[in-house]
């Protein structure tokens, strides 16, 4: 049952993410192209601001969670959980409301832009009304399915929303509507999904709705609420300092980079999305031999995507940055040397991966909590004082040095706490990753040029440069992981034989 649901929520989620991203890729170069790097840098940095309501949810998520988990599938102690998170998610959201007034009326004050003050207000508050649904009204319900490893039920409601959205969205912005109200409509769709997630969760888990809220069944939230708050600090100090201290057309450049990284985070993080339930079910019943087994194989299977992915990324970026602003001429998109840096510190960033999830599924969030702390002040030391002498390049260095910091400090943590082994496991992983990737780029660089200079011959480079990465980590997995890539493959194997053999009695029922 948990491979079946592991798969439902793998393959959905790759759909969701696969529709997400050419929805990001899209509507932001639309918005270029039509619009100018004025507007996509402010659209950019309101909506980093409007997140900020991460700060406002106190790790809410996390400790519904570990509640869910804890209750083991009985639906009267699911729903006082439920019954909880709804009460005091009510009492946050009113908050948002003057948070984002505020910030209507303070933002157009700060930011450096030459679009009129009231016409950026107005864009505060359309994005701000899908934001607001989006987590309020959506936090709940998408925190349980989450615990129930049902996230495939979610996933298949945004699918289709935003492809609804996306081609809307495509024939306002052609036909010349005004960007107010193709952010509006945006907005729409957004509130539309927590709605629909909603009424479905409802019908379908039976959830008690007159019942008496357990109360308990938020105690983990300051230490959760930790964990957001510097997580949400380290993730958005470089938009915010470069919204305060640049330009809002250098704000563009940076959201125009990372539209590409966020996309390739999304195909990474779907293995948390979709395991991370499996793995807290697995830990609270005590399966401790289970667990550390399955989490080998899971640690092997991020490194591996990692190594392909990120390898492909570093070649592939530039030539990627040059095509999407071809006809971009306001200011120059090209920086090398911020994008490589970039690719590492998302490289480094999807390389925790394996470690929150251990960590979260054992909901070691208080012992944790000191870390994420210093993660975020060593983001915002380090980019206050290099945004000033580098800019861009100075924000990222910031962001990688923290990645850095936190992915080797939750690795030391599980090592020790959670999965009784040595560090070296740790050192001669990177060791084999860094291999990988020297490995791969020596070989690329041994074969005759490839000329990108459509979107075509970037696809058909793509190809080839991720068929080449991914011979190289195949070949370097049976040499030092053969144990690991057997059993992925074998977990592969399992999961499409459930599923063909439930298709088939499905099939001789029908």
């Amino acid at each position: 049952m948990r491979s079946k649901k592991a798969l439902y929520n793998i393959s959905t989620q790759l759909i969701c993410d696969v529709v997400t991203i050419i929805n990001t890729l899209i509507i932001p170069r639309l918005i270029l192209s039509t619009f100018g790097s004025e507007y996509n840098g402010i659209i950019s940095s309101i909506t980093q601001f409007l997140e900020y309501i991460s700060l406002l949810t106190l790790g809410v998520s996390g400790s519904t969670r570990v509640a869910i988990y804890r209750a083991k599938g009985d639906i009267e102690k699911i729903s006082r959980v439920l019954k909880a998170t709804e009460k005091f998610m009510r009492r946050v959201a009113f908050v948002f409301v003057f948070y984002l007034l505020a910030l209507a009326f303070v933002y157009p004050l700060v930011v450096h832009s030459e679009i009129a003050n009231l016409e950026i207000s107005l864009l505060v508050l359309v994005i701000g009304l899908g934001v607001f649904f989006e987590y309020f009204f959506g936090v709940t319900y998408a925190a349980f399915i989450s615990a129930t490893q049902s996230k495939y039920i979610n996933n298949i409601i945004l699918i289709v929303l935003r492809i609804v959205s996306t081609i809307v969205l495509m024939l306002m912005i052609n036909a010349g509507g005004n960007i107010i109200f193709v952010k509006l409509v945006g907005a729409i769709f957004l509130a539309l999904g927590p709605i629909i997630l909603n009424i479905v969760v409802n019908k379908k888990f039976n959830i008690i709705k007159k019942i008496e809220p357990d109360e308990s069944a938020l105690s983990q939230r300051k230490d959760v609420m930790a964990h957001s708050i510097a997580n949400s600090v380290h993730q958005y100090t470089d938009v915010f300092l470069l919204s305060i201290f640049s330009t809002a057309k250098m704000v563009s450049v940076y959201s125009v980079y990372y539209l590409i990284l966020n996309a390739i985070k999304k195909i990474e993080l779907l293995f948390t999305n979709g395991l991370e339930g499996a793995f807290g079910e697995i830990w609270a019943k005590g399966e401790k031999e289970k667990f550390q087994k399955n989490f080998n194989v899971f640690e092997y299977l991020i490194y591996s995507l990692v190594s392909v992915v990120f390898t492909c990324c570093y070649l592939l970026i530039i030539p990627f940055i040059k095509l999407y602003t071809v006809e971009v001429t306001d200011i120059n998109y090209v920086i090398p040397v911020f994008a490589y840096l970039s690719v590492l510190a998302y490289a480094v960033y999807c390389l925790r991966t394996p470690y929150v999830v251990c960590v979260q599924s054992a909901g070691k969030y208080k012992e944790t909590k000191v870390g994420a702390f210093i993660e975020a002040g060593i983001n915002l030391l380090v980019s206050l004082v290099l945004v000033f002498p580098l800019g861009i390049t100075g924000v990222t260095i910031g962001t990688l040095v923290a990645n850095i910091f936190r992915t080797v400090q939750y690795e030391i943590f599980a090592s020790k706490n959670l999965l009784n082994r040595s560090n070296v496991v740790f050192v001669k992983r990177i060791a084999w990753l860094a291999s990988c990737f020297i490995i791969t780029i020596a070989t690329i660089k041994l074969l005759p040029g490839m000329e990108i200079g459509s979107w075509l011959q970037w696809l058909i480079t793509g190809a080839c440069y991720f068929g080449i990465s991914f011979i190289i980590t195949m070949i370097m997995s049976y040499i030092f992981y053969r144990g690991e890539l057997l059993e992925s493959v074998n977990i592969v194997k399992r999961m499409f034989k459930k599923k063909e053999k439930v298709s088939n009695e499905c099939n001789r029922v029908c």
